[in-house]
């Protein structure tokens, strides 16, 4: 019983200090360990070490696992290691965390290292568990639309990214791999509709949607002039 409640204590302090650097379940673009000094990260490190100590103390019993474990906690810890770049042991933590509670986090989180390991049917599939838990989950729909663009599914691929649009449909990833489907095919009328839903959130796309306004409209004039010919 001791040892349970001090396994839970270590447990909240773990927690605690992930909020204060700001690891969550979702993985961010930047590393949140970047902004924290040398000896702050070593008293994580440290802190960590000890989790992991009592993590092998009840490893061999399941319902230890089940009743102890802090699910959201493992998928922190996975990104922690996300982080320091050890994706395998990242890995491990995701599934661990699948073991007490499927969690979409933790599929997705696994399904982007494996996508950057090429291992993209794995993470395919990955993906794919994570939207059967979370069905309005944008991101992995658009992460399974790349997988199947450099399958050379083109079609599935453009689905994907269509229902990713429906939920949500100012996301500016989503919109930008919509419009360059479109440009590479011609459709220059179509990837404006998609550059101008975000760009108020995204100003690196004026200039495109400026150079696209001016080719659409040349066009237009020169359809014109054959028209009247006609």
């Amino acid at each position: 019983m001791k040892s349970t409640q001090e396994f839970h204590n270590l447990q909240s302090s773990l927690s605690q200090a992930f909020d204060r650097i700001g690891i969550t379940q979702e993985i961010k673009n930047d590393s949140p360990l970047d902004d924290y000094s040398p000896q702050e990260l070593d008293q994580l490190a440290f802190l960590i070490e000890k989790f992991e100590t009592k993590l092998d103390e009840i490893r061999h019993n399941p319902e230890t696992i089940e009743e102890s474990l802090d699910q959201r906690l493992l998928i922190r810890l996975g990104n922690y290691y996300f982080f320091q770049e050890d994706g395998y042991q990242a890995i491990e933590y995701y599934d661990l965390s699948n073991q007490v509670e499927e969690n979409e986090w933790a599929y997705y989180n696994s399904a982007l290292i494996l996508e950057s390991q090429d291992q993209l049917t794995v993470a395919y599939d990955k993906f794919e568990q994570a939207i059967k838990i979370k069905p309005d989950f944008p991101q992995a729909l658009r992460h399974q639309a790349k997988i199947l663009t450099s399958q050379g599914k083109t079609e599935l691929a453009i689905k994907k990214l269509l229902k990713s649009r429906e939920l949500n449909q100012n996301d500016p990833d989503t919109n930008k791999l919509l419009a360059e489907y479109y440009i590479e095919h011609g459709e220059k009328t179509e990837a404006l509709t998609y550059l101008k839903a975000i760009h108020y959130r995204d100003s690196s796309v004026t200039d495109q949607i400026e150079e696209l306004e001016k080719k659409t409209s040349f066009l237009g004039r020169v359809s014109s002039f054959f028209h009247k010919k006609d």
